[in-house]
């Protein structure tokens, strides 16, 4: 690979990894607001806060990887030129990559359920 392809493919790796973060420091979340009308507290120290970041951070890096993961296995389909090891190893790979995200959003959707359920105070009539 000349050196340029090289430079321009870290470059551009680069800039998909940093850009979520990037897009996240400019203006307000909401987070201040939600955490308000919730009553909890968005000191830096408070374990919630960064356990929140933690997850949110963790789930911004998965999404990255899957969209890595689908643009390779497009690129890899797109020059296979009919080579059908190519075509189904980037089948392989964008069957795998839909079945890896969907576990993962299934995952938070079943703790944000659970969490939220023991967190709801019962109602007494």
């Amino acid at each position: 690979m000349h050196p340029a392809k090289k430079i321009g493919s870290i470059a551009a790796v680069g800039a998909a990894l940093a850009a979520p973060f990037m897009a996240l420091a400019f203006g307000d979340t909401g987070i201040n607001a939600t955490a308000g009308r919730a009553q909890f507290s968005t000191a830096p120290g408070q374990v919630p806060v960064i356990i929140g970041t933690v997850i949110k951070t963790a789930l911004g890096l998965v999404g990255i990887v899957f969209l890595i993961l689908m643009v390779y296995a497009g690129y890899i389909w797109m020059i296979a030129r009919g080579d059908e090891s190519k075509t189904e190893k980037a089948k392989n790979t964008i069957i795998s990559s839909i079945i890896g995200i969907v576990i993962v959003v299934a995952a938070y959707a079943i703790t944000s359920f659970v969490v939220t359920a023991f967190n709801t105070p019962a109602v007494t009539q």
